[in-house]
């Protein structure tokens, strides 16, 4: 759960964080129409639709617990192969009033492997994740970007015939800057599938 690291208003964006930035929003961009071209060629699988709600724990000094329900992070995945599955996040939340905004996003990347091979859900799944964070705060607040990497396991749960699934996660993330920052996550979400 990537998406509740937290950002340092004081340094400047490093190039390794614009590049990750610039993977994330080149990745998501191209999910649905390559999903899409899969799906009318016949080849590929199922394109999954997913919102997650979580709890994130960060382990370092000061101790900090984020809760985010009912929705954490939005997820398209499709189905490179029956045991793997490309899966770019995008978290997006701004809040203005009194003449000033407070903005943060989440981009992230994630591989899904699916060792039993069931592209609709059914069994566990291992997903190693990179990602960037921003913050933009109107006025003297400034903005600021840093980024993370991580890896869950989770298991998928489908029901209504395949076309839905219960997908549960439990995850670890380590934020690149200022010094680093280690947290753990816990998710629970939805998936709908396209066939």
């Amino acid at each position: 759960m990537g998406s509740s690291h937290s950002c340092d208003f004081t340094s400047s964006p490093s190039p390794m964080i614009r590049k990750l930035a610039v993977l994330g929003v080149i990745a998501f961009a191209l999910s649905a129409p390559t999903a899409n071209a899969q799906r009318e060629r016949g080849t590929g699988g199922p394109v999954e639709l997913g919102i997650d709600g979580g709890v994130a724990f960060g382990l370092d000094n000061p101790n900090t617990t984020i809760v985010s329900l009912p929705v954490q992070d939005f997820r398209l995945g499709y189905f490179i192969d029956n045991k793997v599955e490309l899966e770019p996040r995008l978290s997006l939340n701004s809040i203005h009033g009194g003449g000033a905004s407070l903005t943060t996003y989440a981009l992230e990347l994630g591989v899904l492997f699916l060792p039993s091979g069931d592209r609709v859900g059914r069994g566990f799944y291992l997903r190693p994740f990179l990602g960037v964070i921003g913050v933009s705060v109107s006025g003297a607040g400034g903005s600021n970007n840093s980024g993370y990497g991580g890896a869950g396991v989770g298991i998928k749960i489908p029901f209504a015939d395949h076309r839905l699934a219960t997908r549960m996660e439990a995850n670890y993330s380590h934020g690149f800057s200022n010094g680093g920052s280690n947290q753990i996550g816990l998710t629970l979400g939805l998936s709908f599938f396209t066939r």
